[in-house]
């Protein structure tokens, strides 16, 4: 059995009952109550109608919210496809039904309230009568009988019976008191539901509200870190794009076109200013190298000429030196540089052809090549 034909089913089950409160409702209205029969069937009655109403309301209710998950369903079946006339149709049939029964409803509901009304003025014109009917019997029985003597026991029954009759009185004022404190007290019940029911509503609203200031906050927390995560991602994006353009476009021409050439032409001009540096840094430190090695031997050599003529020979000759001979020191010196200057030569003999035709192109010394000359007849007068 599909849902929407057992809410039918229950609709039509709530107006079938709400079909028999009406009658219910029109016998209170036109109820009247007989001289010494009391309030107890007005009474009974109206406690009937009330049940049967509370409960006709409380499953309307319950009819209600399963009406609203059908109509929450049915919109989202609506969203999904397309053929929804059949079910569509009995969706907007059982709401309209809905809708009647709780007017229907509400109209009973204040159609008893207009019975309880009227049935309480029935009854106090009821008493009123019943009151004046005893007033007019004592008054009567009394212009009857003004000049009869009556007895003890006749004086004691007259009292018990007005006794009795100011007791039904006061119990009949009890009575209609208490139903009108009993519609009184329903009224107040129907209110503090209310008001109960307007309080939850506002107490939801309040959550809803704060609730809907939470996720506002927290939406617009989140689109600010969505909104850097998409300015970096866009960034990241460019860069690795603009890297694939280099890569893949720009780096092989720029490698071989312009990276290679200046890569060729900074090795040639380093080669070339490291070729000249060299040639001259040699020429200089072996020209240094050998003229401070000649002013040192001459000048030793002066030094020994001198010493040796000036002293006896056969002193010279007899005494022993107290300290060795300079000669060898001075001749290990010479032959040091000498070896220096071959080392020197033999790595200029390493140069290049380029590095050694630039070296002949430059202009020779020739005081350079007498005093290497002059040095070699020294070295060869000394040994």
């Amino acid at each position: 059995m599909s849902p929407t034909a057992a809410l039918q089913g229950r609709l039509r089950e709530l107006s079938a009952a709400q079909g028999d409160i009406q009658p219910l409702v029109t016998r209170l209205h036109d109820f009247t109550t007989s001289i010494g029969q009391g309030d107890e069937a007005r009474l009974e009655l109206g406690a009937e109608i009330h049940s049967r109403l509370k409960d006709a309301e409380q499953e309307l209710e319950l009819l209600r919210v399963e009406v609203e998950a059908l109509d929450i369903g049915t919109d989202t079946k609506k969203k999904q496809s397309a053929a929804h006339g059949e079910k569509e149709a009995e969706r907007e049939r059982i709401v309209a039904m809905a809708g009647r029964l709780a007017e229907d409803l509400k109209r009973t509901r204040s159609d008893f309230r207009n019975a309880q009304l009227q049935a309480k003025r029935n009854a106090e014109l009821a008493k009123r009568k019943e009151k004046d009917l005893l007033l007019s019997r004592s008054s009567g029985s009394e212009q009857r009988k003004p000049t009869e003597k009556l007895t003890h026991d006749d004086l004691v029954l007259n009292a018990s019976s007005d006794v009795t009759s100011a007791l039904r009185r006061t119990h009949q004022l009890m009575q209609s008191e208490l139903s009108r404190s009993q519609f009184a007290q329903e009224t107040l019940d129907q209110s503090t539901a209310a008001i109960s029911s307007l309080s939850e509503s506002y107490s939801g609203l309040d959550t809803l509200l704060s609730s809907s200031k939470s996720l506002a906050n927290s939406l617009l927390r989140s689109q600010k870190s969505d909104t850097w995560y998409l300015e970096t991602a866009f960034y990241i994006l460019i860069g690795t794009i603009s890297w694939l353009l280099f890569r893949r476009v720009f780096y092989g021409p720029l490698w071989w076109l312009v990276w290679q050439p200046l890569k060729l032409v900074a090795r040639v001009v380093f080669a070339t200013l490291g070729t000249v540096g060299l040639s001259s840094t040699a020429v200089q430190s072996v020209s240094e190298s050998l003229s401070s090695g000649i002013t040192s031997a001459i000048h030793e050599t002066a030094t020994a000429v001198v010493t040796g003529t000036t002293t006896s020979g056969s002193t010279a000759w007899e005494h022993e030196p107290s300290a060795p001979i300079d000669s060898d020191r001075v001749i290990d010196k010479i032959g040091k540089m000498v070896e220096e200057d071959n080392q020197r030569a033999h790595d200029i003999d390493n140069l290049t052809p380029e590095e050694r035709a630039r070296q002949e192109e430059l202009p020779r010394n020739p005081k350079k090549r007498m005093f290497e000359v002059e040095v070699e007849e020294q070295v060869h007068d000394e040994l």
